[in-house]
């Protein structure tokens, strides 16, 4: 039986939502009106496009790929157990960091695999060579990590993952870059063409804000992906996510711009909280923040008292919270700073 996953058991949908790396605002008007036009316009009588060739086309324009690189699926998750049920079964094993996204766990249970895990420190620092010899001297059949990571905001350089899929090969590398378009490094899509055991998976719904929608993408070399695209799931998408997506995508340039005032609050918020000493935060490449703290229970009641939900890790003394809009990152500075005053 698949393991239970706590992100994905009774996720709270009212009040302040800092809890699901989320966007924190919806799509401008303009969008919504043209995505209205397009489902107004819709044969709801008509099976969806099984080749999703505007989707893919539309995605690998945005990216700089060929559309024969991309395949499309109902979020980046299913993507990710699309591959994990390629590579892995029952006596083989998964190679991934703790922590990391909960879903890989899941997927390789389901298909009675192994998992592996490589432990990491709190602000999410990788010894490559280490990572690298542990993983091979345990024979592991698929390497998968967040980056940047999930929950540490900590992303590794270009050069890092060319050592790491270098390292591994012929073993397949998956590198799940959900978050990367808050990173300020270059995405591991550039290095496909270098080595034949690596794969991508990204989605639209963190930076894109499409988390309602569910669309993510697998990306390797043309020749990985004759392989993988006739094996996938026909009808994985329906016509209207298809089509809002491949509206989304034709707004690059303003997303651009919505991700730089991400950035820019992200970068905001932790120039303010760095230097408590009741809250040890981590700097951070994602859409979120990652900290630990003594008193979590005390700080948890106090967002609680105030609506607001942030990620919280049982058994742990960590805790992530998403960076918001200007208002909402304004409550929790508050909430921040009361528990400063109370535990410093």
């Amino acid at each position: 039986m698949a393991k239970k996953i706590e992100a994905y058991s009774g996720q709270k949908q009212s009040g302040i939502l800092l809890n699901a790396n989320e966007s924190s605002e919806n799509l401008t008007p303009d969008i919504i009106q043209e995505i209205m036009h397009a489902v107004e316009n819709t044969a709801f009588n008509r099976y969806p496009d099984t080749e999703q060739k505007e989707l893919r086309q539309a995605y690998a324009k945005a990216m700089g790929l060929q559309t024969e690189q991309v395949l499309a699926g109902n979020g980046s998750d299913q993507m990710l157990g699309l591959l994990i049920g390629m590579f892995l079964g029952k006596g083989k094993s998964l190679y991934t960091y703790d922590p990391d996204f909960s879903m890989y766990d899941y997927y390789a249970s389901s298909y009675e695999a192994d998992v592996e895990k490589y432990t990491l420190p709190y602000d999410g620092s990788l010894n490559i060579e280490s990572f690298i010899q542990h993983g091979r001297e345990k024979k592991v059949s698929l390497v998968m990590f967040s980056n940047p990571n999930n929950p540490t905001g900590n992303c590794l350089s270009i050069e890092q993952i060319r050592k790491i899929t270098a390292g591994f090969a012929p073993t397949p590398v998956v590198i799940d870059e959900a978050y990367f378009e808050f990173s300020d490094e270059t995405s591991a899509l550039t290095l496909l063409a270098d080595y034949d055991n690596l794969y991508v998976t990204r989605t639209l719904s963190k930076a894109y804000g499409l988390a309602g929608v569910r669309l993510g993408f697998l990306i390797s070399s043309a020749a990985n992906m004759a392989q993988i695209i006739p094996s996938s799931v026909p009808y994985a998408l329906n016509r209207i996510s298809m089509k809002i997506g491949a509206i989304v995508l034709s707004h690059a340039d303003q997303i651009q711009e919505k991700i730089a005032e991400t950035k820019k609050r992200r970068n905001e918020m932790y120039a303010k909280v760095k230097e408590f000493r009741s809250i040890q935060f981590y700097p951070s490449q994602a859409n979120f923040l990652h900290g630990c703290c003594d008193h979590k229970e005390e700080l948890l009641a106090m967002f609680a008292k105030e609506n607001i939900a942030i990620r919280n890790y049982q058994g742990k003394n960590t805790f992530r919270i998403t960076i918001g809009n200007a208002e909402e990152n304004e409550k929790v500075w508050q909430v921040l700073k009361q528990y400063e005053e109370e535990f410093a």
